[in-house]
């Protein structure tokens, strides 16, 4: 019974997709950030203190999203 447990939660190979969509939901998610820290587009229906934690969090996600692909190989 311990075996196939094992089994079932060894880690599975990433694909070619799988990496592209990884790194493309990096690039959004550090995109965003940067368009709610820098960027004027989200000035008038925001609060500014929300646009800093907001991008502040896409960007810690967007890290943490790299992070773990980058443990995936």
């Amino acid at each position: 019974m311990e075996k196939n447990e094992n089994l079932s939660r060894q880690k599975k190979p990433i694909t070619t997709t799988g990496m592209l969509f990884g790194i493309l939901m990096i690039v959004v998610y550090c995109g965003m950030a940067y368009l709610m820290i820098f960027s004027s587009i989200f000035n008038q229906n925001l609060p500014e203190y929300f646009r800093y934690i907001a991008g502040v969090l896409l960007f810690l996600y967007g890290i943490f999203r790299a992070y773990r692909l980058v443990r995936s190989f």
